[in-house]
């Protein structure tokens, strides 16, 4: 691996886009999210840094240490190393997540398979304090909210750190999906559908306690289903984006909300 940084950084950095747009004036801090279960996950993540940190638009910040975490989707592979890193960058959101997808490629990203195997995976978490809805990208990002392999190394690092959309810290967001029995309200989805997915999930996870959007619960957390639309500025766990049917998509949300990402050293 350290052949492959040395030669990526003496031959490949004049790759990354380099160009700002003009009508994103000033700098954005940003957090990124490493991740990875192929080869030596570690010194990936090194040369990923040492690339960043070339590029004349990007400065690098705090980063967490590295974590375990348990892969996501049937197709995932063996457990993953986690990391968050924050930046500042005067890059608009599209050239900086151009940027990091110059990267996982000099890197050895392979897109197969979704959710499969990967050398390197550089999410780009949040931009500032705004809110993009693209095709191609979704800021915030929509799994921030749940996924415990993002947000226990975020909150090591600042969990004051505020969700743009629904206001709350990354700490207070950790301690919500952290709540056991966990109730989850399932929006736009009719009680005969919560109550064979209960049947199917529980099991599982036994600390799940599923109801529909006609019930009221001010503590269920609520996931927005695909096709769905909502003006709630709840926190909302969205799987719009999530691959499979609503079963595959519940089973890798659910996976990233019981896991316990174990902290393995620093970074």
């Amino acid at each position: 691996m350290s052949g492959l940084i040395d030669r990526n950084l003496s031959q490949n950095v004049e790759s990354l886009p380099q160009e700002v747009s003009s009508s994103v004036p000033g700098d954005y801090h940003c957090w990124i999210s490493f991740g990875g279960n192929v080869g030596d996950v570690k010194a990936t993540f090194d040369a990923a840094l040492a690339l960043l940190s070339l590029h004349c638009h990007i400065q690098l910040k705090q980063r967490s240490g590295l974590y375990c975490s348990t892969p996501m989707g049937s197709q995932a592979g063996s457990p993953f190393l986690n990391s968050i890193c924050g930046l500042t960058t005067q890059l608009s959101p599209q050239e900086l997540l151009s940027a990091l997808q110059s990267v996982e490629t000099q890197l050895g990203r392979v897109r197969e398979i979704c959710w499969g195997p990967r050398t390197l995976d550089l999410d780009l978490l949040s931009y500032g304090n705004c809110i993009v809805n693209d095709p191609d990208l979704v800021i915030p990002h929509p799994a921030l909210t749940y996924r415990r392999f993002v947000l226990d190394p975020l909150v090591e690092v600042d969990a004051n750190w505020r969700h743009p959309v629904c206001h709350s810290t990354a700490g207070h967001i950790l301690g919500r999906v952290s709540c056991r029995p966990l109730q989850i309200r399932l929006l736009n989805v009719h009680s005969e559908q919560v109550e064979a997915l209960s049947c199917d999930l529980i099991p599982q996870f036994p600390d799940v306690q599923f109801v529909w959007d006609g019930e009221s619960s001010i503590d269920a957390l609520p996931f927005l289903m695909r096709g769905s639309s909502t003006t709630r500025d709840d926190l909302i766990v969205d799987l719009r984006r999530s691959p499979g049917d609503t079963l595959e998509q519940l089973t890798s949300a659910l996976t990233a909300i019981f896991d316990k990402p174990r902290r393995v050293c620093d970074w």
